[in-house]
């Protein structure tokens, strides 16, 4: 199996340097643990199923990620893998996540300049090259990656679990989400988004909507989050009433924010299940 590729920090002090970080990035990782900017330098492989709402053809070497991996980390066990998206260019892992990942053997990767500003079709490709990263240098449990996101950035992973079902198997989506057409208003009056356009709805083929019926897909919220009432009718009136398989964890004095780790282990209680 190949070791992640060199982290690319930019020094004054020479090549020294970058020598001595390269091998501790690169060394034994029985005992290894690290959170890294990655520029991943090798090409992988184009995914099976390939959406016409996804941009596959961002160059890895021309990318930065967020790779998280536990104190713990040992390469002969195949690990689960968390793709996260962030509402914000700079991203990192949420508040408290880290414990539970470590407890239950998962990575956590996420790109950078991936923000709510970035143009959907890039930041849906983000997500896939940082799995598809991830799963060529590490020894992934394919059944357990799943993608996350807050904000926008789960309105990413919501779309995520119709157009790539051959890589994430579900949905970690904190205040936000997306659906295949409009649902009925019965707890929000807001539904457009910070643009102003139509908020939650996205294009989806029939064969998508098909294969997606075997994701799990997870939709928190909770009395602080502006989103809340969005949430609610997408889940009732949407992924619900359609027959997927979904839950919606709605979390006392949860904001507009990251789930906390309790909410996270409950979530994976769901997906692994």
């Amino acid at each position: 199996m190949s070791r992640p590729c060199l982290l690319r920090v930019p020094d004054q002090r020479g090549p020294a340097l970058f020598l001595s970080i390269a091998f501790l990035f690169l060394s034994t990782v029985d005992s290894f643990a690290a959170q890294q900017d990655v520029t991943f330098n090798k090409p992988v492989p184009a995914p099976y199923l390939r959406s016409r709402m996804v941009d596959y053809r961002l160059p890895s070497c021309a990318e930065k990620f967020f790779v998280w991996v536990p104190q713990d980390f040992n390469n002969s066990q195949r690990y689960g893998l968390i793709v996260y998206i962030s509402p914000d260019q700079q991203s990192s892992l949420p508040p408290g996540w880290d414990s539970v990942l470590s407890r239950r053997k998962y990575l956590f990767v996420s790109p950078h300049n991936a923000g709510n500003s970035c143009e959907n079709h890039r930041r849906r490709g983000l997500a896939v090259l940082g799995a598809l990263q991830m799963k060529q240098n590490y020894r992934i449990d394919d059944n357990r990656v799943f993608v996350a996101g807050l904000s926008g950035g789960a309105r990413t992973a919501s779309a995520l679990g119709f157009y790539q079902t051959d890589l994430f198997k579900g949905t970690i989506q904190d205040c936000g989400a997306d659906f295949y057409r409009a649902v009925q208003h019965r707890s929000s009056n807001d539904w457009t988004d910070s643009c102003g356009n139509p908020y939650g709805v996205i294009q989806v083929s029939p064969d998508e909507i098909a294969r997606a019926k075997s994701v799990k897909f997870c939709l928190i919220t909770g009395p602080g989050d502006f989103r809340r009432g969005n949430l609610q009718d997408i889940y009732s009136d949407g992924f619900a009433r359609e027959g997927f398989r979904c839950r919606l964890f709605d979390v006392p004095a949860m904001g507009h924010q990251d789930c906390d780790a309790n909410t996270l282990s409950q979530v994976l209680d769901f997906l692994e299940r």
